[in-house]
């Protein structure tokens, strides 16, 4: 699945198209005979009809979807633009994600269904070498569903009690592996247990990778950004804060605090905190006219520099802009070696994404969120907030963050969750540890509980996203 980064939250999906996990397995009773009705490699292949019901839907869900975005460019064009490019920019990294899984599938001999960007209904599809490749009516994300290995469509209608078909009972013999399964034809669980876990590592994998290579081209073309200044223009306001609700706005300069005029964001803070949380007199500067705000700040918790300890300060909820600069450095040298080059400058962006994601990870877990913390956690929607702010800066900016979400969307995946690769891969541990496999009809339905509860926290993370919108718009 590929939930938010939130953004949360991208792993591979599986359609129903491919034998399930519980599937009784025809070529495991006679591995060696002879198939007639078998199709011919060399002969040319059609491409699988799509039914009339899936027709429909498809054209249902373009309707609406279509319909949605015609709304919102005559009615909010900054907003459709924020959502295609969030869109192409999810995609890309999801079908990187995707990509990994598919490839290291086919190198290790099992059979691949179907390769899908978008997700169903779909719209249309090409089959190639005994693989389909589709094209789905909802354009987020996509879809590998490699023979074997239960699908996430199955996992939820596991998760809801619904069975398949009435063809198919609900305990079905399991054949055991097959290692002798022709290349190309096996299922997951013919294939050896190293292929089996590169095969779920490769999607998280591909996203690191990716991140690295987007992460040395922009540092050795365009250069590194190094934050030259701090000014006093309002950057971003977080919704539900006192300078939301003083209608403080993005592009406003932030004056001066209680009579005292400044530019300084430094000093505007300490004058913002010396009050301990009572209310302050700002000026802010509004396409060349003052404005007086009264605003009481709220106290929370601020995460310090070192990353692990949190002090009470005072904040009425702004971000200043930065002033950033750019120094192209070496693709494998700089000035100072390896590490100075834009590879070495990529490895470093990398692992210091990675210690922010674990400790904010960590904070979560020891229920030691910051109030920043909180603003900043969020779904799809929050991811495609973020994404739009973004590219009114400039487009580097915009490539930098698609690096950034890739990493996120690499880690979220590894973790040890149900349904998520790196829930897979904890299977595949217990088999490495255990000499067997885990039961497979077991391992259905943890995957399906644990689809469910990804999608009810997906659900909850958009809701509490557009709450503050809703919140604003009946004030």
């Amino acid at each position: 699945m590929t939930p938010d980064p939130n953004p949360n939250a991208v792993s591979h999906s599986e359609t129903s198209a491919g034998q399930s996990a519980n599937a009784p397995r025809e070529d495991a009773l006679s591995d060696n005979a002879p198939d007639d009705n078998a199709p011919d490699d060399n002969a040319p292949q059609e491409s699988p009809a799509i039914s009339a019901e899936e027709r429909r839907r498809a054209a249902t869900t373009w309707l609406m979807v279509g319909a949605a975005l015609l709304f919102l460019v005559w009615r909010f064009p900054a907003v459709a633009t924020t959502i295609v490019i969030f869109i192409v920019m999810l995609s890309v990294l999801v079908f990187v994600h995707e990509w990994g899984h598919y490839q290291f599938a086919r190198w290790g001999g099992m059979k691949v269904n179907r390769f899908a960007i978008g997700f169903p209904p779909f719209i249309y599809t090409k089959r190639h070498n005994d693989i389909d490749y589709s094209i789905g009516a909802l354009p987020i994300g996509g879809m590998v569903d490699i023979a074997g290995l239960g699908s996430e469509e199955e996992m939820v209608a596991t998760a809801k009690g619904e069975n398949r078909g009435p063809e198919e009972p609900r305990h079905v013999w399991v054949a055991p592996p097959n290692r002798h399964a022709p290349h190309g034809q096996k299922q997951f669980q013919d294939a050896t247990l190293g292929w089996r876990f590169w095969t779920l590592f490769a999607g998280p994998l591909m996203n690191f990778i990716f991140a690295l290579v987007v992460f040395a081209l922009v540092f050795s073309l365009v250069g590194v950004p190094v934050d030259k200044d701090v000014t006093n223009r309002v950057d971003f306001v977080y919704p539900g804060t006192p300078a939301d609700r003083a209608g403080i706005q993005s592009g406003d300069r932030l004056a001066g605090v209680n009579g005292v005029r400044s530019d300084d964001t430094k000093k505007l803070r300490d004058l913002i905190r010396a009050g301990n949380g009572q209310a302050v007199a700002v000026t802010v500067e509004r396409n060349g006219q003052i404005i007086e705000r009264s605003l009481k700040p709220q106290i929370e918790d601020e995460l310090q520099e070192d990353g692990a300890t949190t002090k009470k300060a005072a904040i009425i909820g702004v971000m200043f802009t930065r002033v950033t600069e750019y120094h192209r450095v070496g693709l494998l040298r700089g000035k100072q070696g390896f590490w100075d080059s834009a590879v070495g400058f990529g490895l470093q962006s990398s692992y210091q994404l990675t210690q922010r994601i674990f400790g904010l990870l960590s904070r979560v877990v020891t229920l030691r969120l910051t109030a920043d913390d909180k603003r900043n956690i969020g779904g799809p929607v929050k991811i495609a907030q973020t994404v739009g702010h973004t590219t009114t800066k400039s487009w580097q900016e915009t490539i930098l963050l698609a690096a950034a979400l890739s990493v996120n969307l690499g880690l979220m995946n590894l973790l040890p969750i149900p349904a998520l690769d790196g829930g897979r891969i904890m299977f595949i541990i217990y088999e490495a540890i255990t000499r067997r496999p885990f039961d497979q009809g077991k391992e259905a339905m943890v995957n399906a509980f644990g689809m469910a509860m990804v999608l009810a926290f997906m659900l909850f993370m958009t809701f509490r996203d557009v709450l503050p919108f809703i919140q604003k718009s009946l004030r």
